[in-house]
This record gives structure tokens, sequence and C-alpha cells, in this order.
């Protein structure tokens, strides 16, 4: 065993001893909040989770919610939040996802894949929160809502946006800043307001 890769499991292994005493208080955070919690998780700072009776947040392991600027190398203006708004709404994150100082705000359903990173102060919505119609803006029941896909490998750069109806294939990446408003296909690089195709993540820097 080379010595980078030994000195490598002693910091983790330091790290977890560190961590296990927030583990009993993750557990209670995520009871008093109808999580499925598992021990693997890591809450650095308490997110702001809200669940419609009726609603689901299902996450599955490995997963690292930063909701503190200690913890992000740029810093965070927000804790992570997590809104399942509507009875039947469906917000599910795969494994191995990491989110920082982001929203997910849901109505209706929002997947997120495996190996995922989000950055901070990205948005992720299926829905625009107000009516376009000036007649109905003032009326939750009229919002305009479809359902949003991250599938597996994708990283979004910090205070990009996601809005309704889109899907980001595997592997793509979007940059920091960016508003997405159509289908990004797999291994993309977008960027922009709107964004658009610049490159493709396979290639080799």
């Amino acid at each position: 065993m080379a010595v980078t890769d030994f000195q490598e499991k002693m910091k983790a292994a330091v790290k977890l001893v560190l961590y296990l005493p927030h583990l009993p208080l993750d557990f209670v955070f995520c009871k008093l909040h109808g999580l499925k919690w598992s021990k693997d998780w890591r809450l650095m700072g308490w997110p702001l989770i809200q669940k419609a009776r009726g609603a689901k947040i299902e996450i599955g392991r490995r997963f690292l919610a930063v909701s503190k600027s200690r913890y992000n190398s740029w810093g965070i203006i927000q804790p992570v939040i997590i809104k399942a708004r509507r009875p039947g709404c469906l917000i599910k994150i795969g494994d191995d996802v990491g989110l920082s100082g982001c929203t997910i705000t849901a109505i209706k359903k929002i997947m997120v894949g495996n190996d995922v990173l989000v950055g901070s102060g990205v948005i992720i919505a299926d829905n625009d929160a107000h009516s376009i119609n000036p007649e109905c803006r003032r009326y939750s029941k009229e919002i305009t809502s479809e359902p949003v896909i991250i599938k597996d490998n994708v990283f979004i750069g910090a205070r990009a946006m996601i809005l309704k109806g889109v899907t980001v294939g595997s592997g793509a990446v979007v940059g920091a800043g960016s508003v997405v408003t159509r289908d990004v296909p797999d291994y993309a690089i977008v960027a922009g307001n709107p964004a658009r195709v610049f490159g493709d993540s396979r290639r080799k820097s």
C-alpha cells in the first residue's frame, strides 16, 4: 500500500470518528422531518426540509448536504433546501449525491440520479412558483409544473437554475450561472442564459 493511500484512509477514519457525535442528532432530525435516515449520510449543518402531507422525499446512500459555509470552498448563501410542496409529490435523490446550499423544490416530481454534485445557490424546480397570468399570479393552484430529471454523474455549477420539464443527461456539466430551459444531452457541457452546448465532458483536458 502506498503511503498516500494509507494517509487517505487515516484521514477518512479520523473524519468518521469526529463525526460520530453528530449521528444521533442526524437521526432525530431526519425522523422529525419524515426522512428515512442512513448512517452514512453527512449533514454539514441542518438542511431545510418541507414535506406536504402525502408527499415523498426519498434519498439514497452516502448523501452529503452542506448547509454551512465553512464546509464549502466557495461558501454558501443558504442551507440546503428540499421542498415537496403538494400531496402526491415525489423528490427522489440517488446514491452518492452531494448538495451544497442549493434548493430543490417540487409540486409534482424531481428525480436526481446517482453520483450527482450540485453547487452552491443552484435552484432545481419543477414549477414556475407563480403563474405568468397576472389574474392568477397570487393563486398557487394555477402554477404550471413538469417533472425534472437529473441523470447519473451530472455536475451542476454554482448559481445555475434547472427549470421545469428539463432532463439533464448522464455525465453532463451545467456551467455556473446557467439557466437551463431545455433538455441537456448526455455528456454535454452547457452554459449561458439560456444554456446551450459548448462541449463534451468526456474530452480530455
